[in-house]
């Protein structure tokens, strides 16, 4: 890879990096091609990426961007993926490709240029996912108007039953 393609690489992944609200930083040493793939499949569905990077374009790239801080991490064979929309369902992704049986190891992770510790990815990644989040948003929303709805409709329907009860009254004697 001669000089101006690494400058190129580098510039790219400066957007993708300042694009990105999250990014998982993984050491991927041991891992096959089809893992890495079932890796990046699981990400990309998440709406995310993964890059296989070189390390000193990494370091080149992250100045400047929230992932500046992270940077000290890019040694030995690393991948990091990102995440533009959705960060639990990336952090989902990950952390299923992490097992005790996958030579993937995370190393850090940054959610809006906050390291999280791997408690806080695994408390993330137990979120419900965007669309969940939002229709729970909406029902929260809706309650109030629905329960006063509901305190007006009792109004005449306890009335209703009130009557039907005096007639089968009247209609017994």
């Amino acid at each position: 890879m001669n000089k101006e393609s690494k400058y190129q690489l580098a510039e790219d992944l400066k957007t993708k990096f300042a694009k990105a609200n999250a990014a998982f930083i993984a050491e991927y040493r041991g891992m096959t091609v089809p893992m890495i793939d079932e890796l990046r499949n699981k990400v990309r569905a998440g709406d995310g990426e993964v890059q296989v990077l070189k390390n000193r374009v990494a370091k080149i790239a992250a100045k400047g961007t929230s992932l500046e801080d992270f940077s000290k991490n890019f040694s030995g064979p690393i991948a990091i993926a990102l995440s533009y929309k959705d960060s639990v369902a990336v952090a989902k992704a990950v952390l299923d490709c992490v097992s005790d049986e996958s030579p993937l190891q995370l190393k850090v992770a940054s959610l809006d240029g906050k390291q999280l510790e791997e408690a806080d990815v695994v408390a993330l990644s137990k979120l419900p996912d965007r669309q969940t989040l939002l229709g729970m948003v909406a029902s929260v929303l809706q309650a109030p108007s629905r329960n006063f709805a509901c305190v007006l409709a009792a109004v005449p329907r306890d009335f209703l039953n009130v009557l039907t009860a005096v007639k089968k009254q009247k209609d017994s004697q």
